[in-house]
């Protein structure tokens, strides 16, 4: 261990399971930490998600640690997230590696021995605790899972190899709040537990008074304090274990500009949706249910790890088939990326990257057809929109396999310079490859008064969306305002030394 190594502190995010919301408490905590003037990055040896972005060298990496790193304000690096599972099958994933999709493994063969990807994670892990002075440490599903240890490399391994402290998540909205805790510590081994700094009881709903006395009794099970309950909050930030939080299958309420937004199993990066819940008269709701398709005024495709694969998904469920009538009856329909991809005429996989068979029909409603590849496209772009106002500035990223091009002659390019390779639109149907879209507010209202005047709405000014900035600010002093007396100065201690 080199001395710069040595001067480096750790704190872990460990969770009673997967989906307390341990990668917000560690986005939370990674501000709270840089704000008190440490010089901390975040890191997670491996993450199992769709939600992924671009770094400024065009290298892919979870959304997560991304957060964490502009959290922390860094620019993001893989070493943060050094191991990436994208799964595109109940029991398969493709799987990234510093940045580069190396292939696909099935779940069985992946942890038949994980002892290189380790060793990555691991010389990732160091390379970040020489060169910075605290690094917060997350954790994946339950750091007990026992039948696992010998192939977790995500919990105990990286909080031991930086003799981290640790902080334990639960959520109270599950409920059984005490076992979750207790139940968590007591299986873990004694030098760990030792390490543990406390507990924070995440996402409480409702009177927070009727939870006082529910405190002592569990820090006098627990053995540790309880460092924060923290109340729930609509956040608008990402979470790397589901989809943006809006309703689903919502009924149509009056007056509203409804737009609805595909649910397939693999839909990935949803932060895109997030923008559309900054228009007042937007209703936005994930739809499984094709009795709503026809109520919306705009359906949108989000991205998808496994485009063809999804796709025969929604075939097979009749939501295209209820797409598609929606779109000859007047509705609009927006692509993202995979739902880009969904939108042309043909999909053709001899790769077999996608999940599905090597050729599938899409939704017609573009004059487009897709060829996927292995090679596989991760780049930031900054760019002008051709439609529906010329030159307004787009900025964003790519992260695709397979190519798109045109196979007719109708519609237009939606990029400026660039044509259907990067994004297009016919009649009323609208779509890109280029994550972020809709985060132009300029973009976003010129789009969204395009449907409003077809579907006999009024016009709407110029909304700002929240920037991402703002909310994780807001995050962070929503986390810090629910801190119990002493909990922050006992974590500054863990870290400071």
């Amino acid at each position: 261990m080199s001395q710069d190594q040595m001067n480096c502190s750790a704190l872990a995010v460990l969770g009673s399971a997967s989906d307390v919301g341990k990668s917000l408490i560690a986005a939370g905590l990674c501000r709270l930490l840089t704000d008190a003037g440490i010089d901390t990055v975040p890191f997670k040896a491996q993450n199992m998600a769709n939600q992924a972005g671009s770094t400024a060298d065009g290298l892919e990496m979870p959304r997560a640690q991304i957060l964490q790193a502009l959290a922390c304000r860094k620019t993001a690096r893989v070493d943060m997230g050094p191991v990436l599972m994208k799964p595109v099958s109940p029991t398969g994933a493709q799987i990234v590696v510093l940045g580069k999709a190396i292939g696909q493994k099935d779940a069985r063969d992946y942890f038949a021995d994980t002892t290189s990807l380790a060793a990555i994670a691991e010389q990732a892990l160091d390379r970040l605790r020489a060169a910075h002075r605290a690094v917060v440490i997350e954790g994946a599903g339950s750091p007990v899972e026992l039948n696992l240890w010998s192939r977790d490399f995500v919990n105990l391994r990286p909080a031991r190899h930086a003799d981290a402290s640790i902080i334990l998540v639960v959520d109270i909205d599950r409920g059984g709040v005490f076992a979750q805790a207790k139940g968590t510590l007591d299986l873990l081994p004694r030098a760990d537990r030792d390490r543990v700094l406390g507990v924070i009881v995440n996402r409480f709903r409702g009177d927070m008074s009727l939870f006082e006395d529910g405190i002592p009794i569990l820090e006098q099970i627990c053995g540790v304090p309880v460092l924060a309950v923290v109340p729930y909050l609509e956040h608008g930030l990402d979470e790397e274990d589901r989809p943006i939080r809006v309703p689903t299958n919502a009924a149509p309420e009056p007056d509203k500009l409804h737009i609805g937004a595909i649910l397939y199993p693999r839909v990935a990066n949803t932060e895109d949706l997030a923008p559309l819940l900054s228009e007042p008269d937007v209703q936005l709701t994930w739809i499984t249910d094709t009795r709503l398709i026809g109520s919306q005024d705009l359906l949108v495709l989000p991205g998808s790890k496994a485009t063809i694969g999804d796709l025969t998904h929604i075939t097979a469920t009749g939501l295209v088939d209820a797409v598609r009538h929606a779109y000859a009856t007047g509705a609009w329909v927006l692509g993202l990326c995979g739902g880009y991809q969904m939108l042309g005429a043909q999909l053709t996989d001899n790769a077999g990257t996608e999940a599905g068979p090597a050729q599938w029909v899409g939704l017609e409603c573009m004059p487009l057809r897709t060829t996927f590849g292995l090679d596989k496209i991760v780049r930031q772009c900054a760019l002008q929109s051709a439609w529906p106002t010329v030159g307004i500035p787009l900025h964003g990223y790519e992260i695709h396999h397979g190519q798109t091009e045109l196979c007719g002659v109708e519609g237009e390019p939606l990029i400026r310079d660039f044509g259907a390779d990067l994004g297009w639109r016919f009649n009323r149907a609208v779509g890109a490859y280029v994550h972020g879209l809709l985060a132009s507010d300029q973009w976003r209202c010129s789009f969204l008064n395009e449907v409003r005047r077809s579907r006999n709405l009024p016009e709407r000014p110029l909304q700002l969306a929240a920037a991402l900035e703002y909310r994780i600010t807001r995050w962070a002093s929503h986390l810090k305002a629910h801190l119990r007396e002493g909990a922050l100065a006992r974590i500054l201690d863990a870290v400071r030394g």
